[in-house]
């Protein structure tokens, strides 16, 4: 049972080590994933250490299956699908180490 409820859902868009799009990788297939995708902007320090601003934040369950190169695809309540690409994550963990939310901060 995930920490918070994590009633919407999000496609991952994996990065193909090559973009070719007639021959893609194996793990370069999309795939969703339940999550609780919270709109709002945030200041967060990436992974090359820059201040920036973020539009939205997605939190999984646990620790979710995402790379850093993923791109996130999010359909609202009007059906009209947003793509956001990852400005950070992290995971948060309890006090034995387990993780039990991955969130990741978008632009």
């Amino acid at each position: 049972m995930a920490l918070i409820p994590l009633k919407q859902e999000v496609t991952v868009y994996p990065k193909a080590p090559s973009d070719d799009p007639w021959n893609p990788s194996p793990g370069s297939v999309p795939f969703t994933l339940k999550c609780r995708f919270q709109e709002g902007t945030a200041v967060v320090t990436d992974q090359h250490g820059r201040e920036v601003v973020s539009s939205a934040q997605i939190f999984f369950d646990k620790f979710a299956p995402i790379k850093a190169t993923d791109e996130y695809g999010y359909v609202d309540e009007t059906g009209s699908e947003r793509r956001y690409l990852p400005l950070k994550t992290e995971r948060k963990r309890w006090l034995n180490g387990k993780a039990i939310l991955t969130v990741v901060y978008v632009k």
